[in-house]
């Protein structure tokens, strides 16, 4: 697939009268060798410009059919005459490649049964089976659950009009907030997904084959190693409180029905009153509404963790892909290369920075509400780390919760930030490059990474870096600071009265 830049190359040769093959590249002695075609030349503007395997694209000017969006090979300005192809002789069997859409497929399945990314196709392996419809069956998931965790927000914020706001009982607003900006955003990225795995997968057909090689661990394995393990890990947290929300109300309950000689049965209704009573305001005390409550929260506390495990498989897949262009400079050095190769290496790299630029903007506003929501949640857990608490499960439960959500939060960040990593990690290698096999070409590689920030963003107000962690870090313990002295007489007073 051609891009902007290597039809600049095409064109600005040709009119300098320099021979050229049929893919835009120098020829020389190592081409002739490698390529018989190698020799061909343009002889007139008017020549048909021949475009090579071009995966499951049948018109350059239209490669994805929805509205609002255009991908780089879109920019073109040539009409769809200029160009014959000429199509891979065997059908492209995804099944059997390591490619991003097949790695991701299992955690969006799980995903779509919690209302988010409500995208058809997504279990198939050829990414040109995904599509977007309104009267679908994941749609309707989605906007049920967005009326339900409503439901359980607005009972929240009424209960808050009512006792008054502060720092700690605002928790509970700011999650619901959470959950439903994320789902929204997700559903919005729904219709544009399609056209985005399709550009993504044509992109990664060049770093299946040769001369690219795989790391030893493929990309499916990393993955979904580590998106299952978060959601392992995520479910042990709710399950935790669950526990000790339920041990603390019966171990009460038991304790004050013995002070004052009484006989006390725990029920389910007794539990689900006394840790939403501020739902049951609006909805009746029932065994149905109270197993709603239950189900419904944790329907968000699933989509409050997909948003750190999306960023995490994105980051993941596009920083494989770099990692790949590295082990192939990494293998060139001390060798005499001919200038083709790291014109190839260049163009390779563009089109990993053009598919990186593509995706930040679908998933920069994700990205945003992820990093405020691990922020504010950080600071909120860190604030109540001085607190008494009446039970040991209760200890167990929240440092629990606390090492899950700063280790998830760190996890991600480091993801992210490879891809700046892997995009620079092969500089010391070119910089090494000897006298003799030094070229424009290098140069310019150079150059671009050492002036490209090659990083995910958030709506480009910042960029997922090492850096930004450290400084998120910073931030977090000043605030932190300043939180524990506002936090101090509520501190001091204590466990209130067990009977009370």
């Amino acid at each position: 697939m051609l891009n902007r830049n290597k039809l600049r190359e095409i064109l600005m040769k040709y009119q300098m009268g320099m021979p050229r093959n049929d893919v835009g590249q120098t020829v020389g002695k190592f081409d002739k060798d490698r390529d018989p075609k190698a020799s061909t030349i343009l002889k007139s503007p008017n020549e048909k410009l021949v475009v090579e395997n071009i995966e499951d694209t049948n018109n350059v000017v239209k490669a994805v059919e929805l509205i609002g969006r255009r991908t780089p090979i879109e920019y073109f300005t040539y009409n769809e005459e200029d160009f014959k192809y000429i199509k891979p002789k065997e059908h492209t069997d995804y099944s059997k490649l390591d490619i991003f859409h097949r790695a991701i497929s299992p955690i969006l399945i799980v995903g779509q049964c919690f209302s988010l990314l409500p995208v058809l196709g997504v279990g198939h392996p050829n990414p040109r089976h995904l599509h977007f419809s309104f009267k679908s069956i994941p749609v309707l998931i989605t906007l049920i659950f967005l009326i339900a965790s409503s439901s359980l927000n607005l009972a929240t914020m009424k209960y808050l009009a009512k006792i008054g706001v502060n720092a700690k009982n605002l928790v509970g607003v700011v999650f619901f907030t959470c959950v439903q900006s994320s789902t929204i955003l997700f559903f919005a990225l729904a219709p544009r997904w399609p056209r985005l795995i399709r550009y993504w997968t044509r992109t990664e057909m060049i770093f299946v084959r040769k001369p690219y090689e795989m790391p030893k661990r493929h990309l499916s394995s990393r993955v979904r190693r580590a998106a299952f393990a978060i959601i392992i890990l995520s479910a042990t947290e709710h399950m935790l409180y669950l526990i000790s929300a339920v041990i603390s109300q019966y171990r009460k309950a038991s304790f004050c029905a013995s002070v004052n000689n009484e006989t006390y049965h725990f029920t389910f209704n007794d539990f689900t009153y006394k840790n939403y009573d501020y739902v049951f305001e609006v909805y009746p005390n029932t065994k149905f509404v109270g197993g709603l409550i239950l189900v419904i929260n944790f329907f968000c506390t699933f989509v409050w963790n997909f948003m750190d495990i999306f960023i995490m498989m994105v980051g993941k897949g596009i920083a494989y892909r770099f990692e790949q262009i590295k082990m192939r400079i990494n293998k060139l050095l001390d060798k005499e290369i001919p200038e083709a190769v790291f014109m190839d290496i260049r163009d390779h790299y563009i089109k990993l920075i053009e598919l990186l630029e593509y995706v930040d903007e679908d998933l920069s506003g994700i990205i945003l509400l992820s990093c405020a929501n691990n922020l504010y949640f950080v600071c909120y857990q860190l604030l109540n780390i001085f607190n008494k608490l009446r039970w040991p499960i209760n200890y167990v439960y929240f440092w629990f919760s606390l090492l899950f959500l700063i280790g998830r939060t760190a996890f991600v960040f480091l993801t992210a930030a490879s891809i700046n990593d892997e995009a620079k990690d092969a500089l010391n290698v070119l910089r090494r490059v000897p006298a003799t096999t030094w070229c424009v070409e290098v140069e310019r590689l150079i150059f671009q990474m050492t002036t490209s920030t090659v990083a995910l963003s958030g709506k480009k107000f910042y960029f997922l870096t090492r850096r930004l962690l450290f400084g998120m870090a910073g931030t977090i313990v000043t605030y932190e600071l300043v939180l524990l002295q506002f936090d101090e007489p509520n501190r001091s007073k204590g466990l209130p009265d067990l009977c009370t």
